[in-house]
């Protein structure tokens, strides 16, 4: 079992990390394992497993100090390569030379193909190469976006969708990923903005008003967000994605009944994936249902990881001394709380397995 912190960290800084599974789309598969070859390859430099006991937490919702130390996913990071500068141009080979020449409609089929079966890191690769070729198609910029952000390249992923958007300003597209960009980047007022103008473009878009209860959320605009997770859930009746959302920001006001029975809907469905479940195991873990929890974290972790998560939780929910400390904090005005010291965490992280697991989420 992995070991957990002695003291735990400042309540002030003990949040839910929203990012994982905020925005609908932004579900990370672990593609089957296999070599990376050329510019596949620059997307998946280096891989390391942790656990939320491990992670820097970021400071979005940090005004809420009811809910436990946790991020209510576990946060698999794997280092992102998401670089602003241009590299220098090297003397393409053999094997870059003929993927040069592939020509475009192929080159769409195979990125369609790729995202399609969830092998995100090679429609990043397929989407990125399309959009070397057309920087100015919105509609390849924003698949690219999109791929980008699915194997966490989020600031590449915004600086992509800040050129399209002065390229196409109306666009709804366009608006709709540049939005769902900014939620990920952690700038939810921002994000609100530009999600706004994409739902007066969009108003059946049920992507778009999920995407806004997450930004809300971020900004402690509870009641709101599930307003917009209900639009949501009236366009697309029943969708886990959605309900997962809903249930965390239950959680994120203390409401962990509401937040289980929610997830619980969430995980109830067959589409579900492994995140809904996670937040189900960790909201269990909060109430002390730690038998389900662990059944549930095992379900899609490593033994070594869920373990490492259910170690912290019961470490947390036993210190009466924090649970006191963190319920006077939240009796108290929000300007007089003070400051978290969290270090704003890498843009750059993906919830995924390691490549040398056979698990995938």
């Amino acid at each position: 079992m992995a070991d957990y912190p002695e003291n735990p960290p400042d309540p002030t800084n003990l949040i839910i990390n929203l990012f994982l599974t905020g925005l609908p789309e932004n579900r990370s598969r672990c593609p089957p394992k296999r070599r990376l070859r050329g510019s596949e390859a620059r997307y998946r430099e280096s891989a390391v497993m942790k656990s939320f006991a491990e992670q820097a937490l970021p400071p979005a919702a940090r005004r809420r100090s009811r809910i436990v130390a946790v991020t209510l996913c576990s946060v698999l990071a794997l280092a992102g390569c998401a670089s602003t500068g241009a590299a220098p141009k090297t003397e393409l080979g053999p094997r870059e030379a003929a993927q040069a020449q592939i020509d475009e409609p192929a080159l769409k089929e195979a990125a369609i193909e790729s995202t399609k079966t969830q092998d995100y890191v090679a429609a990043a690769a397929y989407w990125g190469a399309l959009y070397e070729r057309s920087p100015d198609d919105a509609s390849i910029a924003v698949h690219y976006s999109k791929a980008l952000r699915q194997i966490g390249s989020i600031e590449q992923s915004l600086s992509v969708m800040q050129r399209a958007q002065i390229k196409a300003p109306e666009n709804a597209d366009v608006l709709s990923e540049f939005g769902k960009a900014l939620t990920a980047s952690g700038r939810p007022d921002q994000a609100f903005a530009i999600l706004n103008q994409a739902a007066k473009s969009s108003p059946r878009d049920w992507t778009i008003q999920s995407a806004l209860g997450v930004a809300l959320d971020q900004m402690g605009r509870y009641e709101e967000a599930k307003a917009h997770y209900n639009n949501a859930l009236g366009l697309s009746p029943d969708n886990p994605s959605v309900l997962t959302n809903l249930g965390l920001s239950y959680a994120l006001t203390g409401d962990l009944n509401m937040a289980e029975r929610t997830l619980r809907r969430a995980v109830a469905d067959q589409k579900a994936d492994a995140y809904a479940r996670q937040n189900l195991a960790i909201v269990l873990g909060l109430k002390g249902n730690f038998d389900e929890a662990e059944r549930l974290a095992r379900a899609d972790l490593p033994a070594n990881v869920a373990d490492s998560n259910m170690a912290y939780l019961r470490a947390m929910l036993s210190q009466p001394a924090l649970w006191k400390q963190m319920e006077e904090l939240d009796r108290k005005p929000a300007a007089e709380r003070p400051e978290s010291k969290t270090a704003v965490p890498n843009a750059d992280q993906v919830s995924s397995l390691p490549p040398e697991t056979d698990l995938s989420l």
